[in-house]
Parts: C-alpha cells; sequence; structure tokens
C-alpha cells in the first residue's frame, strides 16, 4: 500500500482539486451561455487550430481516448460544421480533423472569452513569478501521470 498523504500534500491536492473544478465550471458555463460551446468542444477547436491533426495525435492532445474524440469530432462536424474528416490517399487508414472556415471563426470568437473568463478567475489573482512557478509544477506532476489505463499507484 502506498503510504497516507500527509496534511501539505493532501492540502495541495484539495486546493488544485478546487481551483481545477471551479475554472473549468467558469470556462464551460460561460462559452455555453456567450457561444453555444462546450468546453470540449472548444479544446478540438484549439487543438486543430494550427493545422489538422490526425484523430489518433487529437486524441493524445486532449487525453480522451480515440473513441471519445471520434465522438466530439463528429459532433462538431453534425452539429455546427465547425470540423471535417479527410483521409489521404497515401494513408487511407488514418483520418485527419481539420477546422472548417465556419469552425475557425467559431476559435476566434471564443478565444476573448477564454481569455477574459482565465484572466478574472486565475490569471489575475497571481504574480508572474507564481505563475511560472506553478507552471513548472504542473509540468513536472503532467510529466509524471502518463495518459493510459496502466499506471500502478501501489494499489493491490
Amino acid at each position: 500500500m502506498p503510504p497516507e498523504m500527509s496534511p501539505t500534500q493532501l492540502q495541495a491536492w484539495r486546493a488544485l482539486y478546487r481551483a481545477d473544478t471551479l475554472l473549468f465550471a467558469h470556462l464551460d458555463n460561460t462559452l455555453r451561455t456567450r457561444l453555444k460551446m462546450t468546453y470540449f468542444e472548444h479544446e478540438v477547436l484549439r487543438a486543430l487550430g494550427d493545422g489538422p491533426l490526425r484523430m489518433a495525435r487529437l486524441a493524445e492532445e486532449l487525453m480522451i481516448s480515440r473513441s471519445g474524440a471520434t465522438r466530439l469530432v463528429g459532433k462538431l462536424e453534425d452539429k455546427d460544421g465547425w470540423v471535417v474528416r479527410r483521409t489521404t490517399p497515401e494513408d487511407r487508414r488514418a483520418t485527419w480533423a481539420e477546422l472548417t472556415e465556419d469552425g475557425r471563426k467559431a476559435l476566434d470568437a471564443a478565444r476573448p472569452v477564454v481569455e477574459a473568463v482565465v484572466s478574472t478567475f486565475f490569471a489575475d489573482h497571481v504574480s508572474n513569478a507564481d505563475l511560472q512557478g506553478a507552471s513548472r509544477i504542473l509540468d513536472v506532476l503532467a510529466d509524471a501521470n502518463p495518459n493510459d489505463d496502466g499506471f500502478d499507484c501501489g494499489l493491490e
């Protein structure tokens, strides 16, 4: 069995969970209200903002399953026409997702909303030095936690 968490570890974990949950709720609610877009839909658009991605790579980028990425992209194709899926003659097995012009417009419309929410509920309350420190800590945590189901926490 893993050792029991110290009060400091538990306090830090609860603070991270609380801040993440609140920020996610603010982002999701504001995007839904203003743009009829969920946070997860925005993340698909953001991931595709620099160009098309293979569906497998998109799933990795979003840290979700391939079937989850397929469902999200399918919804964005059908709902608003923000995304299209394509195959290439070079590799017919791979499916690529890319933004449509309407998807680019939706992403552009979301940018000031996301920036306003993140500023209001996150960045405006912390110094740049603390933000840099938080980024380093969160990167260490992300790098230490693989995105798969095979991670062994020492539980029996």
